[in-house]
């Protein structure tokens, strides 16, 4: 199994995705839907858990994640800064959700746009 997690860019990025869920799930009430398509500026589309009565994925919320394995919060808060910047070609009618986790301290920073 240790062997399969050689890629340290891969690692990080997908613990910090798993982290990132479980944080929007524990601070909203959203979930993740779908991957998003390559080329929009972010990674997930989030939806609502009890969507009941609504037609399915109505009101939906991106979803940008990065990982740092080792950094400060200067560096943490460059990153925010960067993945907001990112997000811009699908700014307009959907709200975003940054999430940068940090992993030597460890540290999680959670910014809406």
């Amino acid at each position: 199994m240790l062997r399969c997690w050689n890629d340290e860019e891969f690692t990080t990025e997908q613990a910090a995705y798993g982290i990132a869920f479980l944080i929007i799930r524990q601070l909203t009430n959203l979930t993740v839907i779908e991957r998003s398509s390559k080329g929009t500026g972010f990674d997930y589309w989030l939806g609502t858990i009890d969507a009941e009565g609504e037609t399915p994925f109505q009101n939906k919320v991106r979803l940008e994640v990065s990982g740092i394995r080792k950094g400060d919060s200067t560096r943490v808060k460059a990153r925010v800064k960067q993945k907001k910047e990112q997000t811009k070609p699908s700014d307009g009618k959907y709200p975003a959700y940054i999430i940068v986790v940090e992993f030597s301290t460890p540290l999680s920073f959670v910014a809406e746009k």
